[in-house]
């Protein structure tokens, strides 16, 4: 049955209801479902579609698989908190390429230098790595807003704050991470700026991701790298409305992607780095397109597929004044405020192209109707399937912008023989029994261990101790059982 003529039975969509809890866009996701025939439900807990700010608002132990919707999955925490980003895609590019050396090479190329403050380790690398003069800046890992974020100045610096959090008794700096600041950023007229795009999960089982392109975010003030104004540095709306100047200029504190290639043009950066007059729209998108990619991959195997789990993130990225293209961070709950005349023109039609999306990838699971085409896509784009049916450009992976000699490791298959997929979570070394210990006996059925070869036994004699049996099966392992390998992905369920 094609989609187009599928309808679920009157009685259930009679009963199809939403619930929508928090502040965050509530008008427009609203809109968009009553649209569609859905109603409000005046129980928290039966509904067919729940949207909500937080995870916490979510019983997960409630869900029903293939009946309900929810949009947050319940591992995102992988890729939405800081120090789980970090350690996904220091994972990710693990199993990639064969030492650490290759890894951070990979990383840095897009992602900041970035340390756990929580691990001795990398604590040290950190005091190691900092320079007297060098800017770093300090999150929690677990926060959004801007909320906890200060800069850094140099080794004295962040001795000075663990110093004081050790006078305050609140020694454990396991929730935050010190990430190197690009104190070089491209620049709007003298003010710093960021770009947010969304990466959607449109379902989970089957794996259907999109990518959607979005706006830029810059501050009020003029940038000054030696200020200890945070609105200077950070570019998000909730820390710009505390600028007193906010009210009079936030029209201008976001530009759409269109304006943004104009200004490169007519400012002569593209020009200056000899690059093509269209940079925006080709090269810069499909470089944020690739690395979101790429944060998808590195947390695969860590989202829980369920059918009715979706997820809409907000990726940020930076570019410096050379135009390299820099990942920040990944955002569960994307800011919906639609208070700039830029916004009122994208997020109401993402939102109820989202809403279309995942709200059909769901009735054709249910359904088991053939996942493409996906009728209700038009501004995302897909960038990845496990579906059967997935168009043919799909099916073929390739490194992502690895330019490192090392060979890559044999990869996991998931969905699909053609589509190798890493499970950064599942490193482990496998288990596998060890040759047998062979000895030569003598004639008189004994060895020199102790073995009589007619009794089969050990003699108590000369019986070998636990500590040498282990080291000789050691010895009698084959080289390749010395080697971590990638366990496999449990099997997902695909149409």
């Amino acid at each position: 049955m094609p989609y187009s003529t599928y309808k679920p039975n009157a009685v259930r969509y009679r009963k199809r209801k939403f619930v929508i809890n928090g502040n965050n866009g509530n008008s427009m996701i609203e809109t968009s479902l009553v649209k569609r025939g859905w109603e409000p439900s005046d129980n928290d807990e039966i509904f067919t579609l729940k949207w909500t700010e937080i995870k916490s608002h979510i019983n997960y132990d409630t869900f029903i698989e293939g009946k309900q919707m929810v949009n947050h999955i319940p591992s995102s925490g992988c890729i939405t908190t800081k120090s789980g980003l970090l350690n996904s895609l220091k994972s990710y590019f693990g199993s990639l390429v064969s030492n650490e050396k290759d890894r951070s090479n990979g990383l840095s190329k897009f992602f900041p230098e970035t340390y756990r403050l929580g691990d001795c380790r990398e604590r040290e690398r950190l005091l190691n790595a900092m320079g007297e003069k060098d800017l770093w800046i300090c999150k929690p890992t677990n926060c959004n807003q801007g909320k906890g974020i200060f800069l850094i100045k140099g080794r004295e610096g962040l001795l000075h704050y663990m110093e004081k959090r050790k006078r305050h008794r609140k020694s454990k700096c396991s929730s935050r991470i010190v990430q190197r600041y690009i104190s070089n950023p491209l620049l709007i007229n003298g003010r710093k700026f960021d770009i947010r795009v969304f990466l959607l999960i449109g379902s989970t089982r089957p794996f259907n991701v999109f990518f959607h392109t979005g706006y830029l975010r810059l501050t009020v003030n003029q940038y000054d790298v030696s200020s200890d104004d945070l609105t200077i540095h950070l570019t998000n709306q909730y820390v710009q409305k505390k600028n007193p100047d906010y009210s009079q200029s936030k029209d201008d504190t976001v530009w759409s992607m269109e304006q943004f290639q104009d200004y490169l043009v007519d400012e002569g950066h593209l020009e200056r780095l000899g690059l093509s007059a269209d940079w925006v729209f080709t090269t810069l998108h499909e470089r944020m397109k690739t690395l979101s990619l790429t944060v998808f991959k590195s947390a695969q195997c860590s989202l829980t597929p369920k059918i009715g789990y979706f997820d809409l993130y907000g990726l940020d990225f930076m570019l410096d004044d050379q135009l390299n293209v820099w990942l920040i961070e990944v955002n569960t709950n994307p800011a919906m405020h639609t208070n700039c005349h830029v916004l009122q023109q994208l997020l109401p039609p993402l939102v109820d192209e989202t809403l279309g999306i995942v709200t059909e990838l769901f009735d054709k699971k249910v359904a088991g109707i053939p996942t493409f085409p996906i009728q209700s896509v038009s501004n995302f784009e897909l960038i990845f399937s496990s579906a059967k049916d997935r168009p043919d450009a799909l099916k073929i992976d390739y490194p992502l912008f690895m330019e490192i000699q090392t060979p890559r490791k044999q990869l996991i298959n998931r969905g699909s023989e053609l589509t190798p997929i890493q499970c950064p979570v599942l490193h482990k070394p496998i288990k596998q029994k060890s040759a047998p210990i062979h000895r030569k006996a003598h004639s008189d059925s004994v060895s020199s261990s102790g073995y009589n070869s007619k009794t089969s036994k050990v003699s108590s004699v000369d019986r070998p101790t636990v500590s040498q049996l282990k080291k000789e099966e050691v010895h009698q392992r084959p080289l390749k059982l010395a080697l971590i390998e990638v366990t496999p992905c449990p099997k997902q369920d695909v149409l």
